[in-house]
């Protein structure tokens, strides 16, 4: 038994992306909220990553962390596409990696229309070029024209690539070795036997995006990419 403990706690994979552009665009969500006092801000899917305001770099800063599933990380617990929220609520939304997830993306960009102030600043993260990776379902992928299209309510501040095409190419390396040394088993322990092994034999690709991800034409292979936008 001490054992399996021991094994599962070194099961450790790599992620095959490298997000660039995160930070620095929190940090631009905060610059443009450091006029409000005491602002309000909607973490939608939350998942098991805390976002706290300190590491927003706010402190009077309000956050609600959002999720559909009952987390530790969630304050509360509710489905982005019919918002538990009265109308015009908040002074900001952040929604990484959720949208690819949820049957009608449409459905939660007018929600969060629907409950953010006039002027209320709104980023959004979903992936372009990347593997299946359900949670609990995995639907849609973007383009950087798709993104901005499904956001022409909103006015848009900046968008681009937050993880870069070396992350496109690290996580299909991946997932194709991994494919190959288990013949596309379907066998469960197989698999994260070979999905272990192809994780740290590809996973120092996706560095190079440090220098990629903000090179011109880099949207038309990324992995993943990013709307920073306001309402009105």
């Amino acid at each position: 038994m001490k054992l399996i403990k021991i094994l599962k706690k070194l099961y450790y994979i790599p992620s095959a992306t490298l997000n660039t552009a995160a930070n620095i665009n929190i940090k631009t969500v905060n610059r443009l909220l450091a006029n409000i006092k005491s602002p309000v801000l909607l973490n939608i899917g939350s998942g098991d990553r805390f976002l706290g305001g300190s590491s927003l770099g706010k402190n009077d800063l309000r956050l609600i962390n959002l999720d559909i599933t009952p987390l530790s990380s969630a304050d509360v617990v509710g489905d982005a596409q019919q918002l538990p929220f009265a109308d015009a609520v908040f002074d900001g939304i952040i929604c990484q990696a959720v949208l690819e997830h949820v049957p009608r993306p449409q459905k939660v960009i007018a929600e969060m229309y629907r409950v953010l102030h006039q002027g209320g600043i709104i980023y959004i993260e979903v992936p372009f070029l990347q593997g299946y990776h359900p949670s609990p379902r995995d639907f849609f992928r973007y383009t950087l024209e798709g993104l901005e299209e499904l956001l022409a309510d909103f006015s848009k501040l900046e968008s681009g690539v937050c993880v870069g095409p070396a992350s496109t190419v690290c996580w299909i390396a991946r997932e194709f070795l991994s494919g190959l040394l288990c013949g596309f088993s379907e066998n469960r322990f197989l698999r994260r036997v070979t999905v272990f092994i192809a994780g740290w034999l590809t996973f120092p690709i996706k560095y190079l995006d440090l220098i990629l991800a903000r090179r011109r034409n880099a949207s038309h292979i990324a992995s993943g990419i990013y709307y920073l936008g306001s309402k009105g």
